[in-house]
C-alpha cells in the first residue's frame, strides 16, 4: 500500500520590521527587512523597501514567486520598483492581488496579471483557499482598504494579520466559523500609549484580542501567535528585554527568517 506524504504548511518569514528601521543599513546585525513573508515557497506577501533583498539574502529567485498578495500600499510592504524586476522576464505573468488603488499605481508594468482585492473576497491559490478581510489601517491614498488575509489550507489555517489595530467586525464575521493553527499579527508597540494603537497594535491591545479570540473558539490552546511588524524604536533594544516583555502570553516573537512548518 502507497503511503500518501500528509499536506504541510510552510511560512518563512522574510522580514520582520516596522518602517522605523533605516534600511540604508540592511544587512547589519539588528536591522531587520521591511515586513516580507513566503507561503509554501512561490506566495510572497508583501514587497516593499526590502523586499528583493529579503529574497535574495536567503537565496530565493524571483522565478519561484508565482504570486504576490499586497495588504496595502505603503512603501515598506508595495514599491511598484521593486515589483516590476520581480515580474520581469517571466513565460507567465506575475499574479498580484491588491487593492484597487495600489493595483492602478502598478500602471503598465509588463508580466502582471492584476486581481482587485475588495472586503471578504475569496479566491483560489491551488489548494489554498484566501480571504481578504479589512484591516484597520490608515493609507496615504483617500479610500484605499487595507487588508489581513486567511489562508485555508490542507495542512491547517493561517491568519496573516499586520499592520493594523483592533481587528474590524467584520473582519471576525468572515473567520468565526475557523480555527486557526498559526496566527501572525501585528505587534508594532511593546507598550501602551503611543498614538499609532490607532492603525497598529500593542502587547496588551494583542493580550485581549487573543484571549477573545479564544473565547470565540477561533484560536485553541494548539493556536501558535508569531509577534511580528516590530518597531525598533518601540520596542526593548535587546532580544533578552523583549522576551521579558512576552513572558506568560504564550506568544512568540518574530525573526527574519524563521519558518513556521
Amino acid at each position: 500500500m502507497n503511503e500518501q506524504t500528509p499536506p504541510a504548511l510552510n511560512l518563512k518569514l522574510l522580514g520582520t520590521g516596522a518602517a522605523d528601521y533605516d534600511w540604508n543599513r540592511f544587512g547589519e546585525e539588528g536591522v531587520r527587512g521591511s515586513t516580507s513573508s513566503l507561503l509554501d515557497g512561490h506566495i510572497l506577501i508583501d514587497c516593499g523597501i526590502t523586499g528583493l533583498r529579503n529574497l535574495e539574502r536567503f537565496g530565493i529567485p524571483c522565478a519561484a514567486i508565482d504570486t504576490l498578495l499586497i495588504t496595502h500600499s505603503h512603501d515598506d510592504h508595495f514599491l511598484p520598483e521593486q515589483i516590476a524586476v520581480l515580474a520581469a522576464g517571466r513565460p507567465t505573468p506575475l499574479a498580484v492581488y491588491a487593492s484597487a488603488e495600489a493595483v492602478a499605481e502598478l500602471g503598465g508594468i509588463p508580466g502582471i496579471a492584476a486581481f482587485p482585492l475588495h472586503s471578504g473576497m475569496k479566491f483560489r491559490l491551488g489548494e489554498t483557499a484566501v480571504t481578504a478581510l479589512p484591516a484597520n489601517h490608515l493609507t496615504n491614498i483617500p479610500g484605499e482598504q487595507a487588508f489581513h488575509f486567511c489562508f485555508e489550507t490542507p495542512a491547517g489555517n493561517l491568519l496573516y494579520a499586520l499592520d493594523g489595530a483592533w481587528m474590524l467586525k467584520q473582519a471576525v464575521r468572515l473567520i468565526e466559523h475557523l480555527r486557526f493553527d498559526w496566527i501572525v499579527m501585528d505587534c508594532t508597540m511593546a507598550d501602551s500609549g503611543d498614538f499609532r494603537i490607532f492603525e497598529h497594535t500593542d502587547l496588551a491591545m494583542a493580550v485581549h484580542m487573543i484571549e477573545t479570540l479564544r473565547n470565540l473558539n477561533i484560536v485553541t490552546p494548539r493556536t501558535r501567535i508569531i509577534l511580528d511588524h516590530l518597531a525598533r524604536t518601540l520596542w526593548p533594544a535587546t532580544e533578552e528585554e523583549r522576551r521579558r516583555k512576552i513572558a506568560g502570553t504564550g506568544f512568540e516573537l518574530a525573526f527574519d527568517g524563521m519558518e513556521l512548518c
